[in-house]
């Protein structure tokens, strides 16, 4: 996290919020991955926006939630919905 919020600084980006996808099984069940400490079950999207924020368009006409919840997929393959977003 440390890391990413210093590439944005540095490509002058501003962190404007954050999505969790909440990995699960084809079962509904919530799939605990690999971890170090902890075995994680999601991941962190964190939103940013170069340039004037008051021409940003708010994401929130798109998204009810800042929690997916979706299957996993193949290695490292977000949920459709984060590409959906992205466009």
């Amino acid at each position: 996290m440390r890391f990413a919020l210093e590439l944005y600084k540095k490509y002058d980006y501003k962190l404007v919020d954050e999505l969790i996808w909440v990995k699960q099984t084809v079962n509904g069940k919530i799939n605990k991955g690999h971890g170090y400490y902890l075995q994680h079950a999601k991941e962190t999207c964190l939103i940013g926006y170069k340039g004037d924020l008051a021409k940003l368009k708010l994401l929130n006409q798109k998204v009810d939630c800042d929690v997916i919840f979706s299957q996993r997929r193949g290695q490292s393959q977000k949920p459709e919905e984060i590409y959906e977003l992205v466009e």
